[in-house]
């Protein structure tokens, strides 16, 4: 059986938490100093509660700092995922531009085949932003990952938690994308089953199945992550077995509740080069765009050795 969690300790609650909590902690503490303290009248108390002020006075300095410095860091990180320009330039305009790229966005020039550019303008060439990688954690980048780099995430979340995860490999993975293992056994005591599925609900007849895995291996506990949500039936059939639902707000929820430098290091991950283009479940390669008689869908690119595909609107497998 699995540990039971450690109980945080206040300043472990303040380093895990976001600035508010922090400051929440501060005010808790002076409250306790200025108000709780003074109002003792016993006189076997009194002396204990006022040796204990300094203390008190001092993490409360802590905690203050602690909430100044998180509200700039995340002030600063808002400010730089904020876009100062998304408009490109008509392709037509022979008005000279007076504006420059801002520092999230890129530019591109790309020159039609007609007449060259005319000097002073842009003549027949094409401006195109290319935004930069995103550089805080949203909702939306959660649900654009595709299915591989989901799993690689959420493997990636229980290593900053101090929880050792090891991925399956590609190919079929029998019900379970990740074991953790949190004791000295050497066996896993939880099961993960990821699912990057944003276009329909994870059903109940996931659960059933991660449930029957999770009965095949004899360990009770599992854990079931996807980028979207839950059916009700999914969720009814989860609280009765003891599966943990972790939904796309959750994990947001979570990865921002870790430290600043593990959420960055988890940003990293997910957001390195293409990660919204699914990867073949059979190679491990970026899939192609191909179209067929019922329209288009994702295709191996090592096609015809490779016949792996995927439905063009769930990109998940």
């Amino acid at each position: 059986m699995a540990r039971r969690p450690k109980k945080q300790s206040l300043l472990e609650i303040a380093l895990n938490g976001n600035w508010i909590v922090s400051a929440a902690l501060a005010v808790i503490l002076l409250i306790i100093i200025f108000v709780v303290v003074p109002s003792i009248t016993n006189p076997m108390l009194k002396p204990i509660a006022l040796g204990l002020k300094p203390i008190g006075l001092f993490l409360t300095a802590i905690f203050g700092i602690m909430a100044l410095v998180k509200f700039i860091l995340q002030k600063k990180a808002e400010s730089r995922s904020k876009p100062s320009w998304t408009a490109p330039l008509n392709a037509s305009s022979a008005v000279k531009p007076s504006w420059t790229a801002p520092p999230n966005v890129s530019l591109q020039v790309f020159k039609t085949a007609s007449d060259a550019p005319i000097a002073g303008s842009l003549g027949n060439s094409q401006v195109r932003p290319v935004a930069l990688p995103p550089t805080v954690w949203t909702l939306q980048l959660i649900q654009e990952i595709e299915w591989k780099r989901f799993e690689e995430l959420s493997t990636a979340y229980y290593h900053e938690k101090g929880i050792k995860a090891e991925a399956t490999s590609l190919g079929a993975d029998g019900g379970i994308d990740i074991k953790l293992y949190q004791d000295d056994s050497g066996n896993p005591t939880s099961l993960v089953q990821c699912k990057a599925w944003t276009s329909r609900q994870v059903g109940v007849k996931e659960i059933r199945e991660f449930l029957g895995v999770m009965t095949h291996q004899k360990i009770a506990k599992g854990f079931y992550m996807t980028s979207g949500d839950y059916s009700v039936d999914a969720k009814g059939t989860a609280t009765a077995n003891k599966i943990t639902l972790i939904n796309g707000e959750m994990l947001l929820a979570m990865i921002k509740r870790l430290p600043e430098v593990s959420q960055q290091k988890l940003l990293a991950l997910a957001a390195e080069g293409d990660y919204t283009t699914p990867t073949c479940a059979s190679c491990g390669v970026k899939m192609v765009k191909r179209s067929g008689k019922r329209g288009e869908f994702w295709g191996c690119k090592n096609y015809p050795r490779c016949k792996h595909m995927l439905h063009l609107k769930s990109a998940s497998r």
